[in-house]
Order: structure tokens, then C-alpha cells, then sequence
């Protein structure tokens, strides 16, 4: 996830381009769970996202500067194999400029060609994810992980010698040379603790970390927290009682049950406050819909901001391929109520509106929480915010 990290970001921003070489930037939704996508039919949206953005294109330098990127991402893409819902292609082919990534989520097909690198995109994702931060230590070491997008990166590392050498003495001899052996110890235990601590104050500045969790015995962690600044403390969401030399694997197990309970939490108060702001909705002011009809309503309008349903929600719709608008009912004549086209059946309404959502610049919210869905359930299953 590195085209997410802060550093990564910012050096995209500070590239220095040269003039009259443009940028070509582009966004691809690989997500298996559209079944077009299984068919390669990703490669076919890009090819038709190039051809649009190439025909629009009149200058003959830029044309060609174009051409050369195209023709990359296009090998790009039909070599790649998705580790992935959507794939980040950045270009400059005449500047030996390539940049390649794969992303945990979902984002809408986009192609940008300009003087830089288009990083929108990649921002609004950043700020939607929160991102964690692990902390593993014990009295001579500690590694620090990032958790988001459901994904585990080890990100540093540090370690001490040992404080000191134990010497073998007899009698009164070795009751001191013991007392000082702990004290040292100690010592040395806290100072690098401390250490620990100003690491990992600097690890969430650059990486912009939401929340801390704590790993490794017990007086450790006890003693870490007690040590960390108050602004770090105030993001400390749990302790975990796990080895200092755990796998990375092992980490994730452990930790990631702590952040799918806050998430469901979030999950609750965002549907619960979905509901409420739609039912406190007037005629002259709606701010919030609910149900199938409504939502897809406002979709139609270019409305929707945030777009909220149950993940694994599928239901029949139709889809008007002259006004593009979308139905979840078709009139008694199967024709479009705007254009009087024939109506297209489609199985599952749900995909091309989430779709539509992202193309419109909006964000999509799939409800993973089971008290969350039972809320959405009793309210027409889906929702959304409008601009």
C-alpha cells in the first residue's frame, strides 16, 4: 500500500515534471466481484477510456507523448495479475517516470492526462481509511506495523544490547554486584522504552496513524503507555499480551478482531445516523434517502456523496441505455418513464449504482456490521447522503 503512505504521496506531489511532457494517470476498478471483471472486461473500460481522453487530444507533441503512455499502461494491464480490487498507473514515458500499484479498495475507472500526477483519488482514500498503528516490545526490542484496508505492512524496527554483562561473585560480593545488575538493567529497560516511545510518536506523524494498540507482556506494555505523550496515549485503543518476535501473520490475527470491533461501532452510528437525518429530512431540504427508490432516485440526480448498503446486497433492476438512468421497478410497459426507451433488465441493481456513485466524484459505504444491517434492513436495506 505504499501509493497511500504520506512520504510516497507527498513525493508524487513534489515531482518535478518537465514542461510539455505531460502525465498520464490512471485509475482501473479490477474488483472481482463485478463479474464483468472476470472476463477481462477491465482491460475493454480501458482501452475506452483511452481512445475518449486520445480523441480529445489535438496538438500533435502532446498526441504523441500520449501514445506512449497509453501503449504502456495498456501492456500493463494485460500482464497484470490483480493482487487487488483496483489498480494506480502514474506515466511519463518520454522522463523514465513509471509508477504501479495495487490497492485493498475500490475506486472508480479514471483517466487524467496533465502535468502531474492526477492524486485526488488517492487522497480521499487515505482520509476515508483509518489507519493503525502496532507497537510490539519488549525490554530489548520493538517493531512497529501499519493496519488499514484490512492489510499489515512491517514498517520499523529497533533493538538494544543487553545493559550489561552478569559476573559471577560470591557472598555479600554477589548481593551487590546483583543489586547493581538490576538497577542497571532497569535503567537501561526505561531509556530504551523511552526511545520506543519517541519512535513511535514520529511513526504516526509520517504516517498519519489513527490508533495505537500495544503489544507484548503485560508490564511492558503497562510501562510503554505510561511513558508514551499525552497525544499518543489518547489514541491507545487496547493492549495485547502477545511475544515481541511474533509473525507478521501472527500480528494481524491478533490485532485485527480489535479493529473490526471499532469498525463495527462506526458502522452502527453511521447507519443510525443515516436514518435519523433522513426521517428528519423536509420537502425543502433532504439531506439523507431511503429505500431502493429514493436512492436510486437521487443516483440518478448526480446527488449522492456516500452511498451506504449491506456489503453482499444484491437485488433486480433496470437500466435505461438512452437517459442511463436506473429503476428498481419497471412501469406496466417496460419502458424508460423519462425516455420511453425499452427498459434493460438487469440482475443485480446494485453494482452499476455503486458504480455511478464513485463516477460522480461520491464514496461508498459496505456494511459489514450485523446490528448495523438489521438497522438498514427495517429501513429499505440501502441509503445514501446527498450533496
Amino acid at each position: 500500500m505504499k501509493a497511500l503512505q504520506p512520504q510516497v504521496i507527498q513525493e508524487l506531489k513534489e515531482r518535478k515534471g518537465r514542461p510539455g511532457s505531460p502525465v498520464l494517470s490512471l485509475y482501473l476498478n479490477l474488483d472481482p466481484a463485478n463479474p464483468v471483471n472476470l472476463r477481462g472486461g477491465y482491460k475493454v473500460s480501458l482501452d475506452a477510456m483511452l481512445k475518449d481522453l486520445e480523441s480529445q487530444i489535438k496538438d500533435e507533441n502532446e498526441l504523441r507523448h500520449f501514445q506512449e503512455d497509453a501503449e504502456w499502461a495498456r501492456r500493463k494491464a494485460e500482464f497484470h495479475i490483480a493482487k487487488g480490487r483496483s489498480l494506480v498507473l502514474f506515466s511519463d514515458v518520454s522522463e523514465s517516470f513509471f509508477f504501479e500499484e495495487d490497492l485493498p479498495i475500490r475506486l472508480a475507472n479514471q483517466v487524467w492526462f496533465g502535468e502531474s500526477p492526477y492524486l485526488r483519488p488517492l487522497l480521499e482514500a487515505r482520509n476515508e481509511y483509518e489507519r493503525y498503528g502496532v507497537v510490539l516490545a519488549d525490554r530489548e526490542k520493538a517493531r512497529f506495523f501499519l493496519i488499514s484496508m484490512g492489510e499489515i505492512d512491517e514498517i520499523s524496527d529497533i533493538f538494544q544490547e543487553p545493559p550489561v554483562k552478569h559476573r559471577s561473585a560470591a557472598g555479600s560480593d554477589h548481593m551487590r554486584s546483583q543489586m547493581v545488575f538490576q538497577r542497571r538493567a532497569a535503567k537501561w529497560s526505561e531509556e530504551f522504552l523511552k526511545n520506543v516511545s519517541d519512535t513511535l510518536h514520529d511513526i504516526m506523524v509520517e504516517y498519519d496513524i489513527d490508533r495505537v494498540i500495544l503489544g507484548g507482556p503485560e508490564e511492558v506494555t503497562a510501562e510503554l503507555q505510561r511513558l508514551l505523550p499525552k497525544a499518543v496515549v489518547a489514541r491507545v485503543v487496547d493492549r495485547l499480551r502477545m511475544p515481541a518476535s511474533a509473525k507478521t501473520s501472527e500480528v494481524f490475527e491478533v490485532a485485527f478482531p480489535i479493529i473490526e470491533k471499532i469498525e463495527r461501532e462506526q458502522q452502527s452510528t453511521l447507519v443510525q445516523d443515516l436514518i435519523t437525518t433522513a426521517h428528519k429530512s423536509k420537502a425543502t431540504s433532504v439531506k439523507a434517502v431511503l429505500g431502493f427508490d429514493a436512492t436510486l432516485d437521487a443516483i440518478n440526480q448526480g446527488r449522492v456523496y456516500r452511498l451506504v448498503y449491506p456489503t453482499g446486497l444484491s437485488m433486480n433492476g433496470y437500466h435505461c441505455t438512452s437517459c442511463d438512468v436506473l429503476l428498481d421497478h419497471s412501469p406496466s410497459d417496460g419502458r424508460c418513464p423519462y425516455c420511453s426507451n425499452t427498459l434493460l433488465e438487469l440482475e443485480d441493481i446494485v453494482w452499476p449504482a455503486s458504480e455511478r456513485a464513485l463516477d460522480m466524484g461520491g464514496k461508498i459505504e459496505e456494511i459489514r456490521s450485523a446490528e448495523a444491517i438489521s438497522m438498514l434492513a427495517g429501513v429499505g436495506q440501502i441509503g445514501a447522503y446527498l450533496r
